[in-house]
């Protein structure tokens, strides 16, 4: 219900108003960049597309962009090298590395449940049911404020993990996508390793892949390349294209959506053969009819979309520095792109 919403809303925010790129020129990248700059009104967008082992760009292939879930896709590799190296034991319950004082639901939970959703654990911590709760994402939509401010450090954290209400989520355990899920495995690992995720992620991962601004805390050099942060669709109070200020999360939460990247490192991480595969991402059918594996991601100040063709292995990355749910015009920009290579091929 909450992607078909957010993509609803899309919809009816660009209709009458959108002029969609035909993506038949020589240089698609720049037709999709050009589309959210001059048409969605973005002030900065970098975009990567992947085909045939060739990778093309258009905007800065080197700007950072705080790219909120694709994080986890990072982390969890350097999870998984973890594991292959005998550190850690993903089907170990959590309760055996975590420092937290987990009630006792959680001694059924596995790492891996917690990398693979399956835990049962919410979404946020924001229950549907409270009053409260609904305030607080509310006014996040409105004027900007941080939906995790509540819970981001780890005593906050832990106490939110064993509420009566998040221990009824672990009892039903239907499988769901997880963001705290996904942040109570992080904290695990950096327990059961004595290293934070960011030590953690530059030795299995970044440095070992050559990923030079895929990073936790951008350096000086770094924010150079950092486009200003500015309102998107969301907050709602807020103009469009209006500079506002990062929220970074907190210690608790920073491992499931808290890097920064930019669009020539996403593409050579996300373009390794057989990285991407049904199961690692969401899947979902377009309109005309191919199945895709996607994630999206979104950030007080940063969106990122992942889009894969199931059948050629084309991918779409698209990055901005902007508040916005990923809707229907991303998807659209998939469906025209990978029709197009689908028809030259």
């Amino acid at each position: 219900m909450r992607v078909s919403f957010s993509i609803a809303f899309g919809v009816l925010a660009l209709a009458g108003c959108t002029t969609w790129p035909t993506l038949d020129s020589p240089d698609p990248a720049e037709e999709i960049r050009r589309f959210y700059v001059e048409q969605v009104g973005d002030p900065a967008c970098s975009v990567a597309i992947v085909m045939g082992g060739k990778v093309s760009f258009a905007g800065d292939p080197h700007a950072i962009y705080r790219i909120a879930s694709l994080t986890k896709l990072f982390v969890a590799e350097a999870i998984d090298r973890l594991a292959a190296k005998g550190v850690i034991d993903l089907g170990a319950p959590v309760t055996r590395y975590s420092r937290y004082a987990l009630a006792p639901e959680y001694g059924s939970v596995t790492l891996r449940d917690l990398m693979e959703h399956r835990s049962g654990m919410p979404m946020d911590f924001l229950n549907p049911w409270n009053p409260l709760a609904w305030h607080r994402a509310l006014m996040s939509g409105l004027v900007g404020s941080h939906i995790y401010e509540t819970f981001d450090e780890r005593k906050d954290f832990e106490e939110a993990c064993n509420l009566a209400r998040t221990r009824r989520f672990l009892a039903e355990r239907q499988a769901q996508y997880s963001n705290v899920g996904f942040a109570l495995l992080v904290t695990a690992v950096e327990d059961a390793t004595g290293r934070g995720i960011d030590a953690i992620l530059r030795d299995e991962v970044t440095g070992p892949l050559g990923l030079k601004d895929t990073v936790f805390a951008l350096d000086e050099a770094q924010r150079t390349r950092f486009p200003q942060p500015s309102a998107g669709k969301l907050p709602w109070l807020v103009r469009r294209g209006r500079p506002i200020g990062a929220h970074p999360l907190g210690p608790a939460l920073v491992g499931m959506g808290g890097l920064c990247s930019s669009a020539a490192d996403c593409a050579k991480f996300f373009s390794r053969e057989g990285f991407l595969k049904s199961g690692s991402l969401c899947v979902r059918e377009l309109p005309s009819g191919r199945t895709v594996d996607f994630r999206f991601g979104m950030i007080y100040g940063g969106e990122s979309f992942l889009c894969q063709d199931q059948a050629t292995g084309d991918i779409l990355l698209i990055l901005r520095n902007v508040t916005s749910w990923p809707a229907a015009e991303d998807f659209e920009m998939a469906d025209r792109l990978f029709s197009r290579h689908r028809k030259e091929n």
